[in-house]
């Protein structure tokens, strides 16, 4: 009842609010394949299916953007719920479980992130389901922990990383291997076979040509992740001495596992195109850890006691900082963006903007005209197709075996530009650039 009160709060607080580039990507291309349109072969896509079509199927019920908020907001509860079960089977402590429940819907980058139809929003209950059923040593518990992996995969390759993670962390890794293995088997054909060459054009061929990222900006990457989890990491290692008092040992090193391959998530930001999106994963895993530790150091009084009571408070009070100033002031996050950043990973436009820009669109777009010049998230909640039924002009932009799909763009006859300006009029407004992918 807490979480679903603060899951209406956060729909309030975000509203139609433009945060992510790539939410507006699949948003749009899950519509197109619900109009009838070919998945890969009319336009290209740089994930697998499955987040298409559960996408689509949202917007199957309403063809608006708040079904897509609530079907991610499902999986943000779901995901909630598990952290809830984890940590009472690790602490047998209510309260406990009840507060890293509740905070795992505010952790920094599941706020950022919230409710946006993400491979990683779907992937988050995946990856913390497959670590509590590793955790029961059973012959039962290794084959779901396997077809769960296989399942979140399904929705990102990089996903490989936790999933395999956890399933090499099982007692009975070999079943859970073959498990896993079958059942990525029996998901790929089947993607195979219902989408055929395009889909490995797209997928895994287009994404390898997207390039890599600068050294320096990957680097700016990483802090600004390490800016964020610190605080969890730090609570977490307070559990170390008091790891053999823990209820449930099997899901302690399940929940090691989840956390450390998700955090190998941020190898893969040297690909260009890669976003800190890929934090929303591990964020749950280590709140449990770090529960964990706070419970330790609540039910004890040992050596260093006070010292690492200071510490687990100035943890806990940077993490509340951080959401608190995303919160607040979502457009210039001071306390959620790293020190010394040159720019605040924010709010790209507030809800009021947004309301603005739709209504200039759909004042100048007139139906059969499609948008061109500005975020997909625009065109999809003004209800107009984009220029040459491209969602994602950044895969098509920087991989050259799709060059097709950029000749629909460039010969498409009825472009709409209400966004278009003269080049090199004024210098970009602080913030514009948040606005590109």
């Amino acid at each position: 009842m807490l979480a679903a009160a603060a899951l209406v709060a956060l729909a309030l607080w975000q509203g139609q609010a433009y945060w992510e580039y790539s939410d507006g990507v699949y948003s749009l291309s899950a519509r197109q394949l619900l109009e009838g349109q070919a998945l890969y072969r009319d336009f290209a896509a740089a994930q697998p299916p499955p987040l298409y079509l559960i996408g689509a199927a949202a917007l199957a019920l309403s063809d608006s953007p708040p079904a897509i908020r609530v079907l991610m907001a499902l999986c943000e509860a779901a995901t909630s719920l598990l952290v809830l079960v984890a940590v009472w089977r690790l602490t047998r402590r209510p309260a406990a479980a009840l507060c890293a429940a509740l905070a795992c819907l505010v952790t920094p980058w599941a706020l950022r992130e919230h409710a946006q139809l993400l491979p990683e929003t779907v992937a988050a209950p995946l990856i913390m389901g497959a670590a509590l059923a590793a955790a029961g040593g059973t012959r039962g518990g290794a084959i779901a922990t396997g077809v769960i992996g296989a399942v979140a995969v399904s929705f990102k390759v990089a996903f490989l990383l936790p999933a395999l993670a956890i399933v090499l962390a099982t007692r009975r890794r070999g079943r859970a291997l073959s498990a896993f293995a079958a059942t990525g088997a029996v998901l790929g054909l089947t993607f195979l076979l219902a989408f055929g060459e395009p889909l490995w054009e797209s997928v895994v061929a287009g994404q390898a040509q997207t390039g890599r990222a600068t050294l320096d900006y990957v680097a700016g990457l990483w802090a600004q992740a390490g800016w964020n989890v610190a605080p969890l990491l730090l609570l977490a290692v307070l559990a170390w001495p008091r790891r053999a008092a823990l209820a449930d040992p099997d899901l302690a090193r399940s929940l090691v596992a989840a956390a450390v391959g998700s955090l190998l998530l941020l190898a893969t930001l040297l690909k260009h195109g890669s976003w800190l999106t890929v934090v929303v994963v591990a964020e749950p895993p280590l709140l449990c850890l770090a529960a964990c530790g706070v419970a330790a150091l609540l039910g004890e009084r040992g050596r260093c006691w006070r010292m690492r009571a200071l510490a687990a408070a100035a943890a806990v009070a940077l993490l509340a900082a951080q959401a608190g100033s995303l919160l607040l002031a979502p457009d210039d996050p001071a306390v959620f963006t790293r020190p010394f950043a040159a720019s605040a990973p924010a709010r790209g436009l507030s809800d009021a903007q947004v309301q603005r820009k739709v209504a200039e669109i759909r004042r100048r777009c007139r139906p059969g005209s499609r948008y061109h010049g500005g975020p997909p998230y625009l065109a999809f909640v003004a209800g107009r197709p984009i220029s040459g039924h491209q969602p994602d002009q950044f895969m098509i932009e920087n991989a050259e075996n799709l060059a097709r799909f950029r000749r629909a763009v460039r010969d498409d006859p009825a472009i709409c530009t209400p966004d278009a300006r003269p080049v090199a009029t004024r210098a970009p407004a602080v913030g514009e650039d948040r606005l590109r992918p």
